[in-house]
């Protein structure tokens, strides 16, 4: 009998084991903020996320920061596949969409092509890209983990002719990354190390993105971007940006984490791009009328 009852515990034992690895398993849990703010403004952007990721799944929620938007306090970005597949999830509206940056772009780029085609009302042209890797060495421990220290100089020129009105704008920016190799679970990605391969169809504009993302490696724990916009006349805008992360630990992480609830209605984040171009002209015609009744004034 009592051998009996001791099968039965270390049964039931296993059961509760083979169970609890069903629905949760070894993972970690980490949080990031970001921080911007421009030279000379007294309120910057602090955005903060909370982070789960086990493997190739991962769950990314925006905790404070934004109050509307696709990255508004309580949405989160779900994958299983290492990034290859993301959806904004939308707990509020009780919606779920597809959110793919490859795609984004490349509405953007076919939006630039569109308005272009216009009439050549509105042209942007990405010229004189640049990069340079400065610096490469140890860059010492965060949150236990060794880490290599990266700087390097970018920089282009954007033209924006919009409706007769012609822009020019120097950007030169100085980012320092500290980044590890000792994460390997690929679920970091989707906020850690956005993917590279993003295209518009703007060739410049695919260069200064190419060059930006493919110098990173491994996982960068923070990074610091120093960004430097000079006008036409030679006027200076300085603003800085941390990325940075705060707490990493590892720990059980439930399935559920990188779900959604069944009854969310799926929807897009995506705008259709001849909607983007006329929304974007409507803007521009607005915009010509307040310079013709300053000038008038």
């Amino acid at each position: 009998m009592m051998k009996r009852n001791t099968i039965s515990a270390f049964g039931l034992l296993a059961a509760m084991v083979l169970l609890g690895a069903s629905v949760a398993s070894a993972g970690y849990y980490y949080e990031s903020v970001t921080e911007g703010r421009a030279a000379g403004k007294r309120k910057g952007h602090h955005q903060k996320i909370n982070g789960w990721v086990e493997g190739d799944h991962a769950r990314v929620e925006f905790a404070s920061g934004e109050k509307k938007g696709w990255f508004a306090d309580g949405n989160y970005l779900v994958t299983t596949d290492g990034g290859e597949n993301v959806y904004l999830i939308n707990p509020k509206d009780e919606t779920y969409a597809p959110f793919n940056l490859n795609e984004m772009m490349a509405s953007l780029g076919q939006a630039m092509n569109m308005m272009e085609q216009m009439g050549g009302m509105v042209k942007i042209e990405i010229t004189d890209t640049n990069s340079e890797k400065l610096l490469e060495e140890p860059g010492g421990s965060i949150l236990g983990h060794s880490t290599t220290h990266y700087r390097y100089q970018s920089g282009y020129t954007m033209n924006l002719k919009m409706m007769g009105i012609k822009q020019q704008t120097k950007n030169d920016t100085l980012m320092d990354i500290w980044s590890t190799d000792a994460l390997e679970a690929r679920g970091f990605g989707i906020w850690l190390k956005p993917g590279s391969q993003m295209r518009t169809g703007n060739e410049g504009l695919d260069k200064m993105i190419g060059e930006q993302f493919e110098k990173i490696q491994g996982f960068p724990l923070k990074m610091v971007m120093e960004t430097t916009a000079t006008n036409k006349k030679g006027k200076e805008q300085k603003s800085t940006s941390t990325i940075e992360v705060t707490v990493l630990r590892e720990e059980s992480v439930a399935d559920d984490k990188f779900a959604w609830p069944d009854h969310y209605t799926e929807t897009e984040v995506l705008p259709d791009a001849a909607q983007s171009v006329e929304d974007a002209m409507a803007s521009a015609k607005k915009e010509k009328k307040k310079e013709k009744k300053k000038k008038k004034d």
